[in-house]
């Protein structure tokens, strides 16, 4: 090992991640791990967003050539866009992967590959059966995966498709549930103290004063006899105590606790964390008509785009050989995601139509309609249009015509040969100037040849 790969094993700790355990985070009086987490509506409203959003683009391989981006139609396209394995679909693979890093932070997928090194399969891995660690010799990157039966399995970087969130070292992504357990932790408890307060049929609870000399026995009896009741349908119902018992009820109004402020404001909490607007996930106290494009518009610019830029560059870097990368690459086609409304989009394809940006091929195409043959793929411009300099030359916007130049003579110097003058003057002055013409150059041709 040389003095650089040394210095790099000291700087970068030999294990990355350790085996990863489901040890609960205890926040507000309740569990959270990366399970829990998913029972909680906001948290599971913005995973399934964000993940079939991903799942639901194309995602297409092209090529750069001189002629420009030109499809690509092979292999890893169709693991991409229709089956990466004989288990699953293209959509359910995606929508996997996403669900495990929007909650464990990471996600991975084995990439098998034939004799020829070509890859045939994508295989989801649950993020808890994967150890991250450093080669102590070479220092490279090693992804240690344990199988059903318990063992472990080395994988090489360039066998597993890496996907991680924000992460402090770049290779590790940070869960975002153990990131968020308090926020988390607050929801969850609000959900489970809504469930017990109907449970308790709508009573907070009760003082119940016994009389003196009761025995423990005693007691224990009235305790079950008394807390008989539960349920929403057995709120009302009445209850005969023992003789002597005297029952003080105890209440708190809902508004002081201010129970339903707070649950509104643990969803739009649960919405920061994982870049979600509000109104993706129900909520829409503040959306409106005018706006709620544009929250839309957001929500593909903030949570959509980030993560398909993630999935292109691992794809981009794992699934092609070296001499591919930077020529043939992936892209998830989010445009579809921004197009808006009808209206919206039939003024954007008839500013890129009369641009000449776009053919009408192509606008049918976005719009899954088949194209018109050869004559829609014509790129057509406004005929009106021009340019500033010939504007500048022709300033009433149109070249004048010019008149067709008179056929040259054979030999303009033999006054005898008057082939350019055979056609007969418009004008007097014309007609004069032709004939002194014809006077001046047969004298000079008559002083050449007399001498």
């Amino acid at each position: 090992m040389n003095l650089l790969q040394r210095i790099v094993a000291m700087l970068i700790p030999a294990r990355l991640q350790q085996e990863r355990t489901y040890l609960p985070m205890a926040q507000a009086g309740v569990a959270v791990t990366e399970d829990t987490a998913l029972t909680f509506s906001a948290v599971w409203a913005c995973v399934s967003v964000i993940s079939r959003t991903i799942a639901a683009l194309p995602w297409l391989v092209f090529e750069r050539t001189l002629q420009g981006r030109m499809p690509v139609d092979g292999a890893i396209r169709w693991l991409l866009q229709n089956r990466p394995n004989p288990e699953m679909t293209a959509f359910s693979f995606r929508e996997t992967l996403m669900l495990h890093v929007l909650t464990w932070g990471n996600a991975y997928a084995e990439i098998q590959r034939d004799l020829a090194g070509r890859v045939v399969a994508l295989w989801p891995i649950s993020p808890d059966r994967v150890c991250i660690e450093r080669d102590e010799v070479t220092t490279e990157l090693v992804y240690r995966v344990r199988d059903g039966a318990g063992n472990w399995v080395s994988l090489a970087p360039a066998a597993v498709m890496h996907i991680h969130g924000l992460g402090f070292d770049g290779i590790y992504g940070y869960s975002p549930i153990r990131m968020a357990a308090r926020s988390l932790g607050l929801g969850i408890a609000q959900d489970v103290f809504g469930a017990a307060f109907y449970a308790n049929g709508t009573v907070f609870g009760q003082l119940v004063e016994m009389p003196a000399g009761m025995s423990p026995e005693q007691i224990k009896n009235a305790e079950g006899y008394l807390n008989e009741r539960a349920g929403p349908s057995k709120a009302f119902r009445s209850k005969v105590a023992p003789s002597g018992v005297k029952v003080h009820q105890l209440s708190m109004p809902m508004t002081d606790a201010q129970f339903i402020e707070s649950r509104k404001f643990s969803v739009n909490e649960v919405a920061r964390w994982f870049g979600v607007p509000p109104h993706k996930i129900g909520d829409l106290e503040r959306s409106t008509n005018n706006n709620i494009e544009h929250q839309g518009i957001e929500f593909v610019i903030d949570a959509i785009v980030p993560w398909a830029v993630r999935l292109e560059q691992e794809a981009n870097t794992k699934l092609f050989g070296m001499r591919a990368q930077g020529r043939v690459y992936t892209k998830l086609m989010t445009g579809a995601l921004m197009r808006g409304d009808a209206k919206s989009r039939a003024e954007f394809y008839r500013s890129m139509l009369q641009l000449g940006v776009m053919s009408v091929n192509e606008v049918r195409e976005l719009e899954d309609l088949n194209g018109i043959g050869a004559a829609g793929d014509v790129h057509l411009v406004q005929l009106n249009q021009t340019t500033l300099e010939h504007l500048a030359e022709h300033p009433g916007g149109v070249e004048p015509a010019q008149p067709p130049a008179p056929p040259a003579a054979d030999n303009p110097e033999d006054p005898e040969d008057d082939s350019a003058a055979d056609a007969p003057p418009t004008n007097v002055l014309r007609r004069d100037a032709m004939a002194w013409w014809r006077s001046q150059a047969g004298a000079e041709w008559r002083e050449r040849n007399a001498g």
